[in-house]
């Protein structure tokens, strides 16, 4: 039961990916803090130097693109419930006045 809290609650890494020749970002990296990470979350900041992020070139000068700016962060894998949801509405209610 443990182990299973433990994927649900985890702490993600998240970078830019830098060219090592000109300094530019050309996307941001997200996934799981492991190892091996199974799947990780790609952001190009131009749709069409997808191509050449993917082979972790620059798409500017063809350059290596390195993980930089790196930070973890709290991921809560949970699904959350119908109550959670909710909007609350108006004001919580007062507790009784002490006499």
């Amino acid at each position: 039961m443990l182990e299973r809290l433990d994927l649900q609650h985890g702490r993600d890494i998240r970078a830019d990916l830098v060219c090592v020749l000109c300094g530019r970002t050309a996307g941001r990296l997200q996934g799981p803090n492991l190892r091996s990470p199974t799947s990780l979350s790609l952001r190009v900041q131009d749709p069409r130097h997808e191509d050449a992020v993917r082979r972790l070139r620059c798409p500017y000068c063809s350059g290596r693109l390195w993980l930089q700016n790196s930070e973890a962060i709290h991921v809560d894998r949970r699904p959350l419930t119908i109550e959670e949801l909710r909007p609350r509405r108006g004001r919580p209610r007062k507790g009784p006045r002490p006499e």
